[in-house]
């Protein structure tokens, strides 16, 4: 039997943060605890399930960046989303909802980004890319206003203004792919049509705005091969970000998945993907797949933000950061 030396590691933990047992952190815990009962009130308010589906599957998902793990002589992937396992879910349950972890091997070293993490994302079925926008503006601001009046305390140990919440109210300002690019280009940013909007692009967006918005129809390209393509316009895909305000960036992401098996493996022929790697997801669309949208919001991009933290290995209590195993 390995033994542990239990000192070492509580020295680790203990020196890893020197707030960590102080009135800061013990605040940033207590409003991400809040965000999640207020997400949890919110989805059984209007008519969600929660589910829990797999943390490791026995394929990629549908994400770069998959984590490699091995189980007995089998080889299988850390999840990074409730995909492909969703379809099945919201075809026979309806509404639905899961508060779970993913993991990436994220190798950005940023004030943004972790390995592991944890999300919140919903399915609804027969739901357009309006709808989507809709459910996700008034989910988040519901948590807002939650906030507002049931984590003062905690606010006034962070300094956070919560007038600057109390005013995240509905509709949220939607703007398309084309639409951003010309925001862009007229700020002076370089930047053309089928640019992948990266961090700084996000960024000054963020601080142009003064309460979250939506980007929607984005240019069809690797990331959102697997969603619908707009009919009107095959060039662009049924997908859309959330970015909060502040500076902070893209908070979630969704669309409209591909539902038809057939249109799947023509994307996979496309993409060259073997579909005999794939044979379990394929059956388990065959077992049940309906037009359904959906979305994955960052609990610790979401605490961040309303938090107003300057690195997001504040927003959760033993960050798992790229590099690093420990704590």
């Amino acid at each position: 039997m390995v033994k542990v030396n239990f000192w070492f590691y509580a020295s680790i933990i203990m020196s890893f943060d020197e707030d960590f047992w102080g009135e800061k952190k013990k605040a940033v815990m207590l409003v991400r605890a809040k965000i999640l009962e207020a997400a949890r009130k919110w989805f059984k308010e209007h008519g969600f399930i929660e589910v829990h589906g797999p943390i490791i599957i026995p394929a990629l998902s549908e994400h770069s960046g998959s984590i490699e793990v091995k189980i007995l002589d089998m080889k299988g992937y850390l999840a990074q989303g409730l995909q492909p396992y969703a379809e099945v879910l919201v075809s026979k349950l309806g509404k639905i909802y899961t508060i779970a972890p993913s993991f990436r091997a994220e190798r950005a070293i940023t004030n943004r980004h972790l390995i592991e993490y944890w999300r919140i994302e919903a399915e609804i079925p027969n739901c357009n890319l309006d709808k989507l926008m809709e459910v996700q503006e008034r989910l988040v601001s519901y948590i807002c206003h939650f906030l507002v009046k049931e984590a003062k305390e905690e606010f006034e140990r962070l300094n956070r203004n919560i007038m600057d919440l109390k005013k995240i109210d509905v509709p949220f300002l939607r703007l398309t792919y084309d639409k951003v690019i010309k925001i862009l280009q007229k700020d002076g940013f370089e930047i053309h049509w089928g640019t992948t909007l990266d961090w700084e692009h996000e960024k000054h967006l963020s601080l142009r705005l003064n309460k979250p918005f939506f980007i929607s129809e984005f240019p069809v390209n690797i990331e959102n091969f697997f969603f619908e393509f707009n009919p009107e316009k095959p060039e662009y895909s049924l997908t859309v970000d959330l970015l909060a305000p502040e500076g902070y960036g893209e908070i979630s992401s969704g669309g409209q998945p591909a539902f038809k098996t057939e249109e799947m493996l023509r994307k996979m022929r496309e993409e060259r993907i073997d579909p005999s790697i794939q044979k379990w997801y394929i059956d388990l669309k065959n077992k049940g797949s309906i037009p359904y949208s959906g979305f994955s919001m960052g609990i610790e991009r979401l605490t961040q933000w309303i938090c107003k933290l300057i690195q997001i290995k504040e927003s959760v209590a033993f960050p798992r950061l790229f590099g690093c195993i420990y704590p």
